[in-house]
């Protein structure tokens, strides 16, 4: 079996695993261009270390030029660099898809950096993944043909503007000599446009020196909350992404009866819920079988899924109902809503120094209780008689087992859910908090966030900080 080596443009050792003799079909030149503008792709830093990504395009490309383009499937993806059954679901594994959208990006990377003066384009259309080649022209390669003649001397391209000065220069001394005197001293006054010119030239400067500032500040701050999303994101365990169940609070709101985690999870709630004594009691019960959430929970899954942490293989977008318990002992997750719309966040109850407490028919308004309330901080936050108003918190956890984490982003509504949600993702709002939960070692203890903001319509305004807590209560 021949084995390809790159050309002299590439990089030593290469990542891909070739095929057996008996899988590689037509052999493959070595003097094939494609080929081998593929293999300095995928030994090119802007592939990184991604040998899953190297593994995709060579794929790809070998079965194009072989033309065993009936191999370039999702299917087919999955099974031969992914490792999936030959059965798997392509519809429910989205992991082709996914390093596709990576891959595609990353080959633009590589043409707009070390790959700039390649002459040949690999792309990969969207809607498939047989691979194309164009014909590309490197910006070296666009420079005028001819260069300028003076004299018998060549003048190169670079120094055409040397040329032309040296050729304007007898025509300007000439000229020099029948202008009158008093032109060749201009006026040496301060003239508003001069002003104008000086000081416009200033704002810029500090306009630019500002504009730098500001994204060096950015660049901490985003520093800072990669600690939190690389440690929720991991390629050694799962995490779990958890949006509301909105039908649970609708059911419990008609029938005046919180549901415990435990009915929850074994579903007794919609088999054993007494509601014979009201109007459309099977339509009540019904709810508990329907999956509705909201759109500001699916909003912040859907930010959370952008991350540049994420790692898409380990990512999955759980209903509450089909969580279970083992998720939690052994993955990381993330659950969105409150002890009302998601009952699992009843097992961090005892961690939490904020808890939701609803109280259907009592005088006592539902709303996150402080337990350990300091001096000018009320025992309750609640939206009772401030409708115009919202609460929600952020509560990083760990685990059931201490092996993994657990992020809690509530609110007392849906505004205020949507208040936390747009806190968090804000660097520059949970950049203090983390610097002061950062441990020495760079790992984060745990914290927890009461955040307010004016609630408009169900929407929340900018969100402002209420309460911090850096650590589990003392009892933990």
């Amino acid at each position: 079996m021949q084995i390809l080596e790159p050309t002299s443009k590439t990089a030593v050792g290469l990542p891909h695993r070739l095929p057996d003799t008996a899988d590689r079909g037509p052999h493959l030149s070595a003097d094939d261009q494609r080929w081998q503008l593929a293999l300095r792709i995928a030994v090119s830093r802007s592939l990184g270390r991604s040998q899953l990504l190297s593994d995709f395009l060579l794929y790809i490309v070998e079965r194009s030029i072989q033309g065993r383009r009936g191999e370039i499937t999702e299917q087919q993806i999955g099974v031969a660099v992914f490792g999936r059954a030959e059965d798997y679901n392509s519809n429910d594994d989205n992991i082709v898809r996914s390093y596709a959208r990576k891959l595609r990006k990353r080959i633009d990377d590589y043409y707009a950096s070390e790959g700039r003066e390649e002459t040949l384009r690999l792309e990969i259309p969207r809607g498939g993944y047989t691979p194309i080649f164009v014909e590309h022209v490197s910006p070296s390669a666009i420079a005028p043909e001819t260069s300028l003649d003076v004299g018998p001397l060549e003048i190169e391209p670079l120094e055409e503007e040397v040329a032309d000065e040296l050729r304007r220069e007898p025509q300007f001394a000439r000229s020099a000599e029948v202008v009158p005197a008093s032109t060749l001293h201009p006026s040496r006054s301060f003239t508003p446009g001069m002003f104008f010119t000086l000081l416009l030239g200033i704002l810029l400067g500090v306009g630019a020196m500002l504009l730098k500032q500001s994204h060096l500040f950015v660049s901490r701050a985003e520093a800072t909350s990669h600690t939190l999303w690389a440690e929720l994101f991991s390629s050694r365990r799962d995490t779990f992404i958890v949006p509301s169940d909105a039908g649970l609070v609708i059911m419990q709101r008609l029938v005046d009866r919180p549901v415990p985690l435990t009915n929850y999870v074994n579903g007794t709630y919609r088999t054993k819920l007494k509601a014979n004594d009201l109007p459309n009691a099977d339509e009540i019960l019904k709810l508990g079988s329907r999956r509705y959430t909201n759109v500001v929970d699916l909003d912040l899954a859907a930010h959370l899924a952008q991350l540049r942490e994420v790692v898409p293989e380990r990512m999955f977008l759980r209903y509450a109902r089909d969580l279970r318990m083992d998720d939690l002992r052994t993955g990381n997750a993330i659950l969105i809503g409150s002890d009302e719309s998601d009952p699992w966040i009843q097992l961090f109850n005892p961690q939490l120094q904020l808890s939701f407490e609803y109280e259907p028919n009592s005088d006592r308004p539902s709303g996150f209780v402080n337990s350990s309330p300091r001096p000018g901080e009320p025992a309750l936050y609640t939206t009772n008689g401030q409708e115009d108003r919202t609460f929600g918190i952020i509560a990083y956890r760990p685990n059931l087992t201490g092996t993994g984490h657990v992020l809690i982003v509530a609110g007392l509504n849906t505004a205020g859910t949507q208040a936390a949600a747009a806190f968090l993702l804000d660097p520059s709002t949970m950049m203090p908090t983390l610097q002061r939960a950062r441990l020495a070692d760079g790992t984060l203890q745990p914290f927890e966030l009461l955040v307010s903001a004016g609630n408009v319509a169900t929407n929340a305004s900018t969100p402002h900080l209420v309460i911090e807590r850096i650590g589990l209560p003392a009892a933990h």
